[in-house]
């Protein structure tokens, strides 16, 4: 019976799956390459302070990390720029009462750092890399 329950889940899982499409269509001119350069027009400057850009627009943060300790969060910045060829930030991040380790510079575009941030993932050191949305 167990067999039977398995196998059928299995059979459910593969035609779930096998059913799952995308309903948008790329063009050539929709693709950018993850090996390709962002503008810098695309891209927001990370403040040296240690804080957020003070912009009236919302902007999207690559983060790696989220640490209780500034020594802790030090660490895995330290360790991480020897691993990914992106510049790393520190920011306190009062909301959360943490430490966070983050890419810079931060962008205009949601699917351009979504191509950071897949980018990085593919070091499974950094495979939990999200996004942040900053809404001004």
């Amino acid at each position: 019976m167990k067999e039977i329950f398995l196998f059928l889940l299995v059979l459910f899982l593969l035609t779930f799956l096998a059913s799952c499409t995308t309903s948008q269509e790329s063009t050539e001119e929709d693709k950018i390459y993850v090996f390709d350069e962002i503008p810098k027009e695309n891209t927001i400057e990370a403040s040296k302070t240690g804080e957020y850009p003070n912009l009236n627009q919302t902007y999207y943060v690559v983060q790696i990390g989220a640490f209780t300790t500034k020594e802790k969060a030090e660490s895995f910045a330290e360790m991480s720029k020897t691993k990914i060829k992106n510049e790393i930030d520190i920011t306190y991040s009062d909301p959360v009462k943490l430490y966070v380790v983050q890419i810079t510079p931060f962008y205009k575009s949601k699917k351009e750092a979504e191509l950071v941030r897949d980018e990085i993932k593919l070091n499974p050191e950094f495979n939990d890399a999200w996004i942040v949305t900053v809404n001004k």
